[in-house]
């Protein structure tokens, strides 16, 4: 890897640890080391060693083709190591002094004793270590200055500008050269021909997307299409590029607009010439490669602009998200890849375009499978087709087949520059986030919070003010998802959003993670596994973990991230020694690898952060777990054979994050509550003994996200339950109540009452309630309920409904699984602004009535399944907003509604519901003419073809 990319992966650590000197207290210090005068000496040798880095980023196109390469990467290698063994010294020091505040805070003369016993320890070794780690830096330091004053003096003083990384284009394509991108060409000509409606005379359209996607292009075939030429009385291009400059953009606009030069050079005259050229005209300005995601910066730019007459566009291409929302007026045109078809027609054009090539059979085959190595980018494809132009023999192309593509000689490959622009313009913080994800496999889904919680736990995330670690971190997220680093893929089975990385994009993580971050795949033999000392976080994807795989990852004594990937549950024991050796961890995911027990070693990874011990075999886990003082995230989710978490966790004080849906838990540790810094608590269930009660939720005030609490049936009264004070934690947005089956006392109306939640719960989830009412903060009107979903209620009631009714904000609404309810009448309930209606697995219900379409004016989706009892429908002709209609495993309703359905709806699904699927028979049925309307039917899995239905 070059010493320049490496570079940026070095700052990161030093960032760590400078912000943790930085941020130690005089209290800690004072009581390890009197004076302070090492460590202050290491903060202002780390702080020299960082400003070399970042000159040596800012030089990097004078450094990169320097002899001198090999030395800057051994020396930030050595940096790198230093910085890490003095990161692991100090959060040392941290830990040791908050386990020790967190087991004697009650004894304060035992702390004292204890205290300065840790302290004289501490003091024999620390001094020593800073001061060996400093010196060995300071001496770094000095020939890493004599060397970049000396290549700077050899080289001239002269430096390029960032935008010379840039390559500026002109508006001129052949527009025979570019495939695939018709349809979004006329796309935006029709953006660019519609009418303003935004009030302002200039309309701004970002064109987005990653580096290499043929933005540029899409542009250059869009300005020279013949249905603008004639709308526009001026026309200009301009390349804008990294190195931002007013008065030069400028400049080039006049020029582009004039056909002259610009002699002007300070910003006014030169911006009022602009606003002379184009007063009062309708123009077209192309900004090619916008970078600048500052305010100031568009605002001083598009100054000028705004004299221009009504209907006037600018076409902003940029990698940014940011940029689009900065300076964008209209939505961001986001442009996606290629298909392998179209990248095959760039490349081959490219390879055959000098007729030195005889096209044929056995080329194509090799070159259709090169195409897809180009994953829907242009350039690629541009820049594979170059290098196969004068290659006449298939085993050459073969080769190219087998390379990486960055991999492929620099010289000639277009897409090294093109993407590492991306990298470095980065914010330092978000350099080590990217090349982190190198660690994943590629095309792996990527959800936010999880990576966040990974960067957190890796002291990649610094927070300021009021707001928390896990929001940074996700802000880091979008950060790099707005400059094109991930592009949204899905949402999964729970809602939440899934992103990939373009494989192109993972290539470049790879590359410039100089093996930092190093992933294997187990296509090799565990003596084949390369050996890098630089390697800090490793991964292992596999189908079957194997022992000897584990025993490997020792070759990688430093690492502070341990994940192993495997796709199938084998069964496999962790060795004894092997958290004796990966002292430095600080991520460590045993996720899905059929272990039975844990060693209890695992108390030795002291700097442990993270812990994903998800899929396993665990009947117990080793009460070790609970000296692990610095983890913040411990993962138990479906480890469906433990009977019970470890009996000391009120010690795990730093833990931020616990998640587990244990089938088998019957009550939390004792005194829970002391876990007072938890945001996210899957869930809590409710004990009977002191210290398990409700109450031990009273004190976790930062509890966010969905949290579920079990048990209910265990809570004495209403007091209390007041006792959680759930109305103080304001960040829950989802709420999950659930009573026992059996049990033998029912004060579930009381219970609820004294659970009031705060007013901007979201969602709410009932199940086993045995009330006839609910509670009066259901109607409240500060109350924002949007989702609420009752199941296996013991008893009910029509009072339910009408309590749900005063919800104000309701908008889904699951009724499922009441036994007792025989029927539904609706007459006295209202819901206003309900869109989704569930009624599912209702196994007594014979009918409802009640359904006027003034109590349901916003309903959109109605779902009816699993009534096996129910005979009819209510009236749904004057429910003019419905869309949706749902009727699964009713056998016995009779018939569809005798006025027919809403001629709104566009989507009817029956199924097993033979009575009514055989009254929708096409043309014969006595419901057909109810549906023939209707744009989707489907009748048991089988969609009726739209020609056979009328509209």
């Amino acid at each position: 890897m070059d010493s320049i990319l490496q570079a940026g992966v070095v700052s990161a650590p030093l960032q760590v640890l400078t912000d943790r000197l930085a941020s130690l207290t005089v209290r800690e210090i004072s009581l390890i080391l009197t004076p302070d005068a090492e460590v202050r000496k290491l903060q202002r040798t780390l702080e020299r060693i960082r400003a070399i880095v970042a000159h040596v980023e800012e030089n990097r196109s004078i450094l990169s083709n320097n002899i001198s390469n090999e030395a800057w990467k051994l020396w930030l290698q050595d940096v790198e190591e230093l910085s890490c063994s003095a990161d692991d010294l100090l959060d040392g020091i941290l830990l040791d002094v908050a386990k020790h505040r967190a087991k004697l805070s009650a004894d304060a003369d035992g702390e004292k004793r204890v205290r300065s016993m840790l302290l004289s320890s501490l003091k024999l070794t620390v001094p020593h270590e800073i001061s060996r780690i400093r010196q060995e830096l300071e001496e770094i330091a000095k020939e890493m200055e004599a060397l970049f004053i000396n290549d700077l003096t050899k080289l001239g003083s002269n430096r390029i500008s960032k935008s010379s990384y840039c390559r500026a284009r002109s508006s001129l394509v052949e527009e025979g050269s570019v495939f695939g991108r018709e349809w979004e060409k006329n796309d935006i000509v029709g953006i660019i021909l519609a009418e303003d409606r935004g009030g302002s005379n200039v309309s701004v359209i970002p064109i987005v997307g990653l580096g290499g996607i043929g933005k540029t292009t899409l542009a250059q075939v869009v300005y020279g299409d013949n249905r603008l030429t004639s709308k526009f009385d001026l026309r200009m291009w301009v390349s804008v590029s990294m190195d931002f400059n007013t008065i030069s953009i400028t400049k080039s606009i006049i020029e582009s607009a004039t056909g002259e030069r610009c002699k002007l050079s300070d910003l006014d005259p030169v911006q009022i010439k602009l606003r002379d050229l184009i007063l009062g005209k309708r123009f077209l300005l192309v900004l090619d490669d916008y970078w600048s995601e500052e305010y100031e910066d568009w605002d001083l730019l598009f100054s000028p602009f705004k004299v221009g007459s009504g209907g006037s566009k600018i076409i902003v291409t940029t990698r940014s998200m940011i940029v689009s929302r900065i300076l964008g007026t209209v939505p961001p045109y986001c442009l996606k890849t290629l298909s392998n078809e179209h990248c095959w027609e760039l490349m081959k054009q490219r390879a055959f375009s000098n007729g030195t090539l005889e096209y044929n059979l056995q080329l194509e085959e090799i070159g259709k499978m090169i195409a897809e190595k180009c994953k829907g980018l242009p350039l690629a494809a541009k820049t594979l087709g170059g290098m196969l132009r004068f290659k006449n023999d298939p085993a050459e192309w073969s080769s190219i087949l087998k390379s990486e593509i960055w991999d492929l000689p620099r010289d000639k490959n277009d897409i090294f520059p093109a993407l590492t622009l991306s990298y470095y313009h980065l914010p330092a913080h978000l350099k080590n986030c990217f090349t982190y994800c190198s660690i994943f496999p590629q095309n792996y889904d990527f959800e936010m919070n999880e990576l966040s919680l990974l960067w957190i736990a890796q002291g990649f995330v610094n927070a300021s003010g009021k707001k928390q670690l896990e929001e940074f971190g996700n802000d880091y997220f979008k950060d790099l998802l707005w400059r094109s680093f991930f592009q949204l893929s899905h949402e999964n089975a729970r809602g939440q959003k899934i992103y990939k990385m373009h494989d192109l994009i993972h290539g470049m993580a790879k590359l410039v993670s100089g093996h930092t971050c190093y992933h294997q795949e187990d296509n090799h033999s565990i003596e084949e596994y390369p050996f890098f000392k630089n390697t800090r976080h490793f991964s292992f994807h596999c189908n079957n973990v194997d022992p000897i795989m584990l025993e490997g990852s020792l070759w990688y004594k430093n690492l502070r991230t341990f994940r192993v990937i495997s796709k199938n549950v084998g069964k496999i024991q962790v060795s004894y020694d092997l958290f004796l050796k990966l002292k430095s961890l600080r991520v460590l995911d045993f996720s899905r690898m059929g272990l039975d027990e844990l060693p209890d070693s695992i108390d030795h990874l002291k700097h442990l952060r993270y812990l994903n011990l998800s899929e396993n075999h665990f009947n117990k886990l080793p009460e070790s777990v609970t000296n692990l003082f610095g983890l913040q995230t411990l993962k138990l989710e479906q480890c469906n054979k433990l009977l019970e978490l470890p009996s000391n966790m009120k010690n795990m004080v730093g833990l931020r994050h616990l998640h587990f849906d244990l089938k088998l838990l019957s009550c939390m540790p004792p005194e829970f509550g002391k876990l007072v810094n938890l945001q996210s608590l899957s869930t809590f269930i409710v004990g009977r003994s002191k210290g398990r009660g409700i109450g031990e939720l009273k004190n976790m005030r930062f509890l966010r996200g969905c949290i579920c609490i079990k048990n209910l049936e265990n809570v004495s009264n209403s007091d209390e339950a007041k006792e959680a004070m759930l109305h103080m934690k304001p960040f829950i947005n989802k709420l999950e109540l659930e009573w026992s089956e059996f049990r033998s006392k029912f004060n579930d109306e009381e219970i609820l009452a004294g659970l009031h939640p705060h007013d901007d719960l979201q969602e709410l989830l009932m199940t086993n309630y045995a009330g006839n009412l609910l509670p009066g903060w259901f109607g409240s009107p500060s109350c924002t309920l949007s989702r609420v979903h009752l199941r296996d209620f013991k008893s009910y009631h029509t009072h339910i409904l009408a309590s749900l009714g005063k919800l104000k904000h309701l908008k889904s609404l699951v009724i499922e699984s009441m036994s007792n309810c025989s029927s539904i009448d609706l007459e006295a309930s209202t819901f206003l602004s309900l869109e989704s209606l569930k009624m599912e697995d209702m196994p007594n219900l014979t009918s409802w009535s009640g359904f006027h379409c003034s109590s349901f004016p916003c309903l959109r989706i109605l779902d009816i399944s699993d009534c096996p009892e129910l005979t009819n429908l209510p009236s749904l002709a004057n429910a003019t907003l419905l869309q949706h209609l749902t009727i699964s495993r009713c056998p016995k309703i009779l018939s569809l509604p005798d006025d027919g359905l809403p001629v709104s709806l566009q989507a009817l699904m029956i199924s097993e519901s033979d009575i009514i699927a055989n009254r929708c028979r096409i043309e014969e049925g006595e419901d057909w003419y109810k549906i023939s309307f209707i744009r989707m039917v489907e009748i048991d899995g089988v969609e009726i073809p739209q020609d056979m239905r009328r509209f």
